[in-house]
This record gives structure tokens, sequence and C-alpha cells, in this order.
């Protein structure tokens, strides 16, 4: 017999797949974080030699990017510890509370890139704009290495998705600083700085506010945008034993956490335990591998329960 550990898994056996996307997540997000720390120190160099303001305002946004790293690995590095008596669910909401709190903060930034650059529009400056393009490519380099390096977890980890879309940011910002010092170089005219920065600006708010809207569907305990109700529901009832499903709730912890819960009706020619629990594996099979549903509760019923704006009330003795 095999023995077991602390967490429940026999000796010897591997890790699992949402282990191993946790365990690379983090991994992911310490060498963005650690990469973005060198943007930061060599473009706040480069904005001191070259008196760049552009390189000046791209550094308080690297410093933002940093802080907002450093709480997505915090958060990710939490994910990983086992549910308590009083946290039952384990800590995968922070998480999504740290992805919520970077995006917000991409959105400011966006509006202060607007101000800063409505600003230099009015009152343009002059910069070296040789120093401005050298070490705005070293800062692009480096965020396209990042980006290519998390790019594929986005879509599993709305933590990373937040990250990814300030490593986005960063990089427009960084091409258009490239562009604008190209464009100084042989024209000589500063105000072509803060009419890319104009056009980056919303295109940054964009991507907050994809994370913002799910960060905040996934606390309201609201349906996975991927997954439609009334598909749900058909298929559930495609499952021979049900007659009637109602009281059926949707939602996650995380974007690669979905829970459901649900009252079934069952047929009348279901007799025994065995048939019973059949029905249920059956449901749960589906729910799994037709929508990614990997946490479902169904309560059986052979008779109908009082239902009240789509909620089953236990009756009251």
């Amino acid at each position: 017999m095999s023995k077991i550990n602390h967490d429940g898994r026999g000796h010897g056996m591997p890790p699992s797949e949402s282990e191993l996307e946790s365990g690379r997540s983090e991994k992911n997000l310490r060498l963005a974080l650690l990469l973005t720390l060198c943007i930061l120190v060599t473009e706040f160099f480069g904005a001191v030699i070259s008196n760049s303001m552009a390189l000046y305002a791209d550094s308080g946004h690297i410093f933002v990017d940093v802080s907002s790293l450093f709480i997505a690995w915090f958060a990710q590095t939490q994910v990983k510890k086992k549910p308590t008596k009083k946290i039952t669910y384990g800590y995968h909401r922070l998480g999504i509370l740290a992805a919520l709190f970077n995006a917000t903060l991409l959105f400011l930034i966006s509006i202060v890139i607007f101000y800063e650059s409505y600003l230099r529009l009015v009152h343009p400056k002059a910069v070296n704009s040789g120093l401005m393009i050298l070490f705005a490519a070293v800062s692009l380099t480096v965020n396209i290495i990042i980006g290519l390096k998390i790019r594929k977890d986005i879509h599993s980890n709305l933590n990373l998705k937040s990250s990814f879309f300030h490593i986005v940011g960063d990089s427009l910002v960084s091409f258009s600083i490239i562009a604008a010092g190209t464009l100084i170089y042989f024209t000589k005219f500063w105000i072509f700085d803060p009419i890319i920065s104009l056009i980056v600006a919303p295109v940054i708010s964009i991507g907050a506010f994809s994370v913002i809207n799910e960060a905040i569907n996934i606390l309201l305990e609201g349906v996975p945008k991927e997954i439609d109700t009334v598909k749900v529901m058909d298929e559930m009832l495609k499952i021979e034993g049900v007659k009637n499903v109602h009281d059926l709730h949707i939602w996650s912890l995380s974007k690669s956490f979905i829970l459901l819960s649900s009252h079934i009706l069952i047929d009348d020619n279901t007799k025994n335990t065995a048939d019973l629990c059949c029905i249920i594996n059956n449901l749960q099979q589906m729910l799994l591998k037709k929508f990614g549903i990997n946490h479902s509760v169904i309560q059986p019923e052979l008779a109908m329960c009082n239902n009240i704006a789509n909620y089953c009330i236990a009756p009251q003795k």
C-alpha cells in the first residue's frame, strides 16, 4: 500500500496538471519580476543621462509594473496553500484580487499617460533622441522576452493575463518612444512624442478593462463567460434518469477552477443507490468533459422542492 503524504497524494505519484500549471505560473511571474526590475534600472539611468521626460514617465510606469508583478507573484504563492477549516476553498481568490488591483493600476496608468501626453502636446520639450531610442529599445526587447514567456498561460490564470497586459502596455510605450525618438531625430519636431503616447493610452485601458470585468464577474460569482447556462441544463437533461434540473448555479474561484451546484429530479424508475450513483457520476463526467466544470455538487430528489426566486429553500418545521 502506498504511503500518503500531508497533501493527500501518494508518494511517487506525479503532480497534477493544476499543480504543474501553478508552479509554471509562479516561475514565470518570478522571472518577469526580475526582468522588469532590470528594465526599471535601465530606463531610469537612461532618463537621467538623456534628460528625457518620456523615459522618466515610463520609469514611473515600470515602477508600478514591478509592484503589480510582485503582488501577482505573491498571490500565486498563496494559491498553493491548502484549504483550512476556516478557508475551506483555499486561497484561489487572492489571485483574483491581485489581478483586479493590477488591472486598476494599469487603467490609472493609462489616464496618467494621457494627461502627461496632453501637457507635452501643449508644451513640447527637447530631448536627446538617440539615447531615448537606445534605452527604449532595450526595454522593448526585454518586454518581448517576458511576454513570450508567459503568453501561453494567460488563458488559465487571470493574474498572468493582467501581468501580460501590463507588459503589452510597456511594450507599446517603449515602441512609441522609439518611433517618436526616430521622428524627432530626423525632423526635430518634439510634438511627435505626445502624439504617439496619446494613441497608446486607450490601447492600455482596453486591456485593463478586460481584466477588471473578468475579475469582478468572478468575485460576484457570475457564470464564466465561456459557459452557457442554458446549454449546461440541456446537456444535463439528456442524461438518462434526469427528469428536471433546477436551483442550478455555476461560478468560479479562478479561471481554471469552475464549480456547479444543482438539484435534479430523478426518474421514477430509479430504484436503488447504484442507479443513483451512476446518474450523478454520468452528470459529473459530462460536465467536466463538455464544459470544464471540475467541481460539481448535485442533489438528487424524488419530488420537486419548493423553489422561490430560483433558490430551493429548506422547509421549516
